[in-house]
């Protein structure tokens, strides 16, 4: 979002952090709310919601254009990806230690973070690539039109390549959450629910 914020939209660095808040406030408070529902529903519920929340948010990114309305538009879908990916963490973090003994957590635990943060990073690189990859492709395909026009059309037939792909994986994250993911609601102590 950073690149559509500050590229496209001609955001300031400091109103692009602005444009972004809405997202991280939604974490946070979706996070204290799924924490407290976590133990009462099981993970189940809020996993599979909270995965195709995300998948709608993204795709409705691949919507957007030059004139697309923040208010109206980036703001909803930002919300809706915040809400959903509050969700999945808390979730994922909560049952990520289901079935495991008490000598083997400590490893577990760091598993789950360490995967959390290449995956973080791999997926950023991942996107980033297809993003410049698809910007690329376009110029290169539109030599003809005026630089103005082919470059902002350019970006953003990045951003729905990129925002496409990055609802794919998700999509394949929710497949693997419906027909691998086996922790019930008995499986989530009540008190080791803690708000991110």
């Amino acid at each position: 979002m950073t690149f559509y914020f500050q590229i496209t939209m001609g955001y300031t660095p400091l109103e692009s952090g602005f444009a972004f808040l809405p997202f991280s406030l939604g974490v946070i408070g979706a996070a204290g709310f799924v924490s407290n529902l976590l133990p009462r529903i099981g993970p189940m519920p809020i996993m599979i919601p909270g995965l195709a929340l995300t998948i709608v948010g993204m795709l409705m990114l691949t919507q957007i254009t030059e004139d697309t309305s923040y208010w109206g538009f980036v703001l909803p879908s930002l919300l809706l990806m915040s809400i959903g990916m509050a969700g999945v963490f808390i979730t994922a973090s909560s049952t990520s230690l289901v079935g495991i003994g008490t000598h083997d957590a400590g490893v577990a635990s760091a598993l789950l973070n360490t995967s959390q943060q290449v995956g973080g990073s791999l997926g950023t690189a991942l996107l980033n690539t297809l993003y410049a990859g698809a910007v690329t492709a376009y110029l290169t395909d539109h030599v003809g039109e005026s630089p103005k026009t082919a470059t902002g059309n350019a970006f953003v037939h990045g951003y729905h390549i990129a925002f496409f792909w990055g609802a794919m994986l998700l999509t394949v994250s929710l497949l693997v959450a419906v027909f691998l993911m086996n922790a019930k609601k008995e499986d989530v102590p009540a008190d080791a629910v803690a708000p991110a």
